[in-house]
């Protein structure tokens, strides 16, 4: 009872940001993995996360977090430090440097983030105990509409400068967080079809 309540009080209040032209269905570890592969991400696997649940799925859509192309980018600390579009990206991924060191006030901290989390395929929740000097989140989703071409390559583009930057020795954890609603969450066919009714009808930030 407790959970429809919850359920049936998302259904009237909830709101998020989505694209206007992109209709949101529920996805599986094979559709991600078949989107991946079929538009060349190149993603790795392991950096790979969906929401665990309805009600963190439901808890992070409800923040100003919840757009893409976005990457959030969080210290050694796990405190939160600035947001980079692609108005940004270029001087901020190539050159560390030029990232913000002064966290950004009554913000949410990693950790609202991570509980969150599993990993698409094992479905293991996110554990990565290892302080790394950032963490870069990545929201990304499952896009088909006229702006793909656009938004696939800026994510192709930011992915590659990070792994470099990886590879060339910085201590970096990259979270690619997939932000479509999960047929891990094991909703009932009826509030499957409330949730993407409510998702559909809602606009997205850019």
């Amino acid at each position: 009872m407790k959970k429809i309540t919850y359920l049936l009080f998302f259904v009237l209040s909830f709101s998020v940001y989505a694209q206007p032209s992109y209709i949101y269905t529920f996805k599986s570890a094979d559709s991600i993995t078949r989107y991946i592969e079929q538009n060349k991400l190149m993603f790795q696997p392991e950096d790979v996360y969906i929401t665990k649940d309805f009600e963190s799925f439901k808890a992070y859509s409800e923040t100003k977090y919840y757009q893409t192309p976005r990457i959030y980018i969080f210290n050694s600390e796990g405190d939160f430090l600035e947001t980079i579009t692609n108005v940004n990206a270029e001087r901020k991924l190539s050159n560390f440097k030029r990232i913000k060191k002064k966290p950004a006030r009554n913000e949410s901290n990693l950790d609202f983030w991570t509980q969150k989390l599993i990993h698409y395929k094992s479905e293991n929740l996110y554990k990565d105990t290892h302080t790394y000097t950032y963490t870069f989140v990545i929201n990304w989703y499952l896009l088909d509409t006229e702006q793909k071409p656009i938004v696939l390559k800026l994510w192709k583009e930011w992915y590659d400068v990070l792994l470099r930057q990886k590879a060339a020795g910085e201590d970096i954890q990259i979270i690619l967080l997939n932000i479509d609603a999960q047929d891990y969450w094991e909703l009932s066919p009826t509030w499957r079809e409330y949730v993407l009714e409510n998702l559909n009808r809602n606009e997205i930030k850019q």
